[in-house]
């Protein structure tokens, strides 16, 4: 809608329903010359050397086999993952486990229900409901103590607890299915060329809906430093801080996220005696900010204060650097390192860090007021000479009197090292 537009660009909400976002992609994969897709193996414990990976996979109906070599092996085999337990990894859980039923409607007409997401703060039972897109609308139930998977999922029975909202005369129930909601987090992301994602590294409550959007920052984490790595722009020693810098930022969302069902307990349980929080912190856009990074590839470490802009993603405006059409900044950037600047810094630079930004791509990006057709940037722009944008689109740092822009490039160039 109108006037939602975030600090990054895009909306700060948006809505799919996975099951058509997870065909896209795999169409789009199949599409791509650069990707081979094998559906319907079952593969088996890889063996990795100094030179790469390889993994041997059956299919599953007709019993074909394969093997596939690699230099890295990125591993997001879901919540069950057979390769985190190969690397001897094991999850360090928040002790948040709940049994919920999950429907999805495919309505047949539009009705007057709600636009935005609800948890039901009911004693007799916690629910959430969820406006999907279109007609697709989403209701989630938590299980009581003695119900069982297969009772909760007798047709009857979801109908029973869908009909405050609709009856069946309403639409169809296209998925039904009993999970049960954890929060933990992997103990080891990473061994060797093998390295675990998504839900194989991190499993969380849905209430704040981060758990497919986690995985996706995994990989944006991983694939630009695997990228460098393998053209031997940098050692090995860049891939160590994939975990340090994911493991802390999926930590704080789980945590975040188990704050929220606790809190949805607290209201149910204070309809019944009366006692209500004292805050209400954790409800969505409480006092909890965002997670940001502490550590890793930044111009600060984790022991440093933040300046509440190195580890945050950069703010992103739409602009219209000499005269192109205005598009959103990252259009512009793509998957680089970039220097931000409203003045031209570039003739500042030693010629050795010169050498080293061009060595690894970097670009840099001179946007005056006139260029930036919105606001998102104008005040960074205005406090620092230059703000340093990792390839994920995380700020590395900021360059200003107190950090001037030689020192915070040779710190990136340490990195390198």
């Amino acid at each position: 809608p109108e006037g939602t537009t975030g600090a990054y660009g895009w909306p700060d909400s948006n809505m799919f329903y996975q099951p058509t976002f997870e065909r896209t992609l795999r169409e789009c994969a199949e599409r791509d010359h650069q990707v081979s897709v094998y559906l319907g193996y079952e593969a088996d414990s890889p063996h990795q050397d100094g030179e790469g990976v390889k993994i041997s996979a059956r299919h599953i109906e007709d019993g074909t086999e394969i093997t596939l070599c690699a230099p890295y092996l990125l591993a997001a085999d879901g919540a069950s993952s057979p390769i985190r337990k190969h690397i001897g990894s094991q999850f360090k859980s928040l002790g948040y486990d709940r049994d919920w039923l999950v429907v999805d409607v495919l309505m047949g007409r539009d009705l007057e229900l709600p636009k935005i997401p609800q948890q039901i703060c009911d004693p007799d039972r916690r629910a959430t409901f969820v406006p999907v897109v279109g007609l697709r609308q989403r209701w989630e139930f938590q299980l009581n103590a003695g119900e069982t998977r297969d009772e909760m999922l007798q047709e009857q029975k979801i109908w029973s607890l869908l009909e405050p909202w609709i009856n069946s005369d309403d639409g169809e129930i296209e998925r039904a299915a009993v999970y049960q909601f954890h929060a933990a987090t992997a103990t080891r992301w990473q061994d060797g060329r093998i390295f675990i994602l998504g839900d194989a590294a991190h499993q969380t409550p849905p209430f704040l809906g981060q758990g497919m959007c986690a995985g996706i920052r995994d990989v944006a984490n991983l694939v630009w430093k695997l990228d460098f790595v393998h053209q031997g722009l940098a050692n090995d020693k860049l891939l160590e801080t994939y975990q340090q810098e994911r493991d802390p930022h999926a930590l704080d969302l789980v945590d975040y996220a188990v704050e929220v069902g606790k809190l949805i307990d607290a209201l149910a349980d204070a309809q019944v005696t009366g006692q209500r929080p004292d805050n209400m912190d954790a409800i969505y856009g409480g006092k909890r900010g965002f997670p940001h990074l502490h550590g890793g590839v930044l111009a600060i470490q984790e022991e440093d204060e933040s300046d509440g802009v190195t580890g945050f993603l950069a703010p992103q405006p739409q602009i219209s650097p000499e005269n192109e059409q205005p598009d959103l900044m990252d259009n512009f950037i793509g998957a680089n390192f970039c220097i931000l600047s409203s003045q031209d810094v570039w003739q500042s630079i030693t010629p050795s860090l010169q050498r080293f930004l061009n060595e690894i791509g970097a670009r840099c990006l001179v946007l005056p007021k006139k260029e930036r057709c919105s606001h998102e940037l104008d005040q960074l722009l205005a406090q620092h000479e230059a703000i340093i944008v990792r390839p994920d689109h995380y700020v590395f740092g900021v360059a200003n009197q107190s950090n001037p822009l030689h020192s915070q490039l040779e710190k990136l160039q340490s990195h390198f090292d």
